[in-house]
């Protein structure tokens, strides 16, 4: 997959009352996604051949690429829970259904945006129905899904009806015409054999969850990667594969039109910290747990910096016709400077299907495409170059 850049837009002004020493200074956004993945460190995914969509993820201009992010402990259960409440609430196993001393009536990231007017849900893949949460079904694992412990008896319930199967798609998680759908938080659970846990073997088990992502969720990704729909996709591991020598270092990948691409190196970073930007996203200054002492992830990932993100330089511009495109798609590019650049278009899933050089000059210019052969649906028109970096959305329908 290319790198593919996006242009900036102007976000809204500075959320009223925010926590003067928030990291995420812009607006709340419209949604975020939080994608959970299993068991290998950042060396086996990053510049694996085996994940070859999240290598590919992590070069791409608007996800940032966390080297030096870290899980909490080992195994599974105790890092879901940390990263959603701040603490691991005396569990230190993996446990089938609610730890027995649920319902807790502890601080939660759910609770915490349901009670600030936001809303909340957690996907899980191969959940048998809404609100299921007393035991284990299949490759469908409590463990996994951290909202469980939270079900009745406080103000930090958690509704089972935010509790839903992730698919089919379009059921519950909404298909790629309908991600304006989603609420404000999601977090998506992938099964036992999507999420690279089963099985134990990498060669396999990274490629499962490799392409069950680029074929579910990288929709998602490049929708997100618009700056004007204002989402944010999140991808994290829960621990390493805890071999010799190994850290808990893990991926993270943060990805949206909103962010600046590239590695993060520093500072040091864990899921304490990831919790506490997700809390800081939405203006929430109850911080749970240990994410109110958390390392904060750096403000500079973020395109703005100061409440709003002006653009103060001339903005090169990208029309097309017609809508929808038919044969061709003719293309209006005002440039604000001379150079080589490439038109490429996309489908929703990340994959190349046309792909010409074109040469701008200074101001107006004028091109075609063909899309004869182009099936109908959505697609991403990407114009990138040493002078220019534009994305638009197109659609085909003949």
């Amino acid at each position: 997959m290319k790198k593919i850049t996006f242009c900036l837009l102007t976000l809204g002004a500075l959320l009223q009352g925010f926590a003067l020493h928030a990291q995420y200074v812009g607006k709340p956004p419209a949604h975020v996604v939080l994608v959970m993945e299993e068991n290998y460190g950042y060396s086996k995914i990053i510049g694996s051949a085996y994940a070859p969509t999240f290598t590919a993820l992590s070069k791409d201009s608007f996800c940032a690429n966390f080297t030096d992010m870290y899980a909490i402990t080992h195994p599974s259960e105790p890092n879901y829970l940390e990263l959603f409440s701040g603490s691991n609430q005396g569990v230190l196993l993996d446990e089938n259904g609610p730890n027995a001393s649920a319902p807790f009536k502890t601080c939660n990231l759910a609770a915490s945006l349901i009670h600030a007017g936001y809303t909340f849900a957690g996907y899980s893949e191969t959940q048998p129905s809404v609100g299921w949460y007393n035991s284990d079904a299949g490759n469908y694992v409590t463990k996994h899904c951290p909202w469980i412990n939270w079900v009745g008896g406080s103000a930090d319930s958690v509704p089972v009806k935010d509790m839903l199967p992730f698919a089919p798609i379009g059921t519950y998680f909404p298909d790629s015409n309908h991600y304006t759908n989603l609420p404000s938080m999601s977090w998506v659970i992938p099964n036992l054999v999507d999420d690279m846990h089963d099985p134990s073997t990498a060669s396999t088990a990274i490629p499962n969850g490799d392409t069950w992502f680029k074929k579910n969720l990288m929709p998602l990704v490049r929708w997100a990667a618009v700056p004007a729909n204002n989402t944010v996709v999140i991808v994290v591991w829960d621990e390493d594969d805890q071999c010799t020598g190994c850290t808990n270092n893990i991926p993270l990948l943060i990805c949206s039109g909103i962010v600046k691409g590239g590695n993060v190196t520093s500072p040091k970073v864990n899921h304490y910290s990831l919790l506490k930007l997700m809390e800081e996203m939405f203006g929430i200054t109850t911080f749970c747990g240990s994410s109110s002492t958390a390392t904060e992830i750096p403000s500079s990932i973020w395109t703005v910096t100061t409440g709003v993100n002006t653009v103060t330089e001339p903005v090169n511009q990208v029309v097309t016709w017609p809508i929808p495109a038919k044969n061709e798609l003719n293309m209006h590019i005002i440039s604000v400077d001379e150079g080589k650049a490439t038109v490429s278009l996309y489908d929703i899933t990340g994959r190349i299907v046309k792909e010409m050089p074109a040469e701008l000059k200074s101001g107006d210019n004028y091109l075609t495409i063909s899309t004869e052969n182009v099936s109908n649906g959505i697609y991403f028109l990407n114009i990138t170059g040493d002078k220019i970096n534009v994305c638009k959305k197109i659609v085909i329908g003949k």
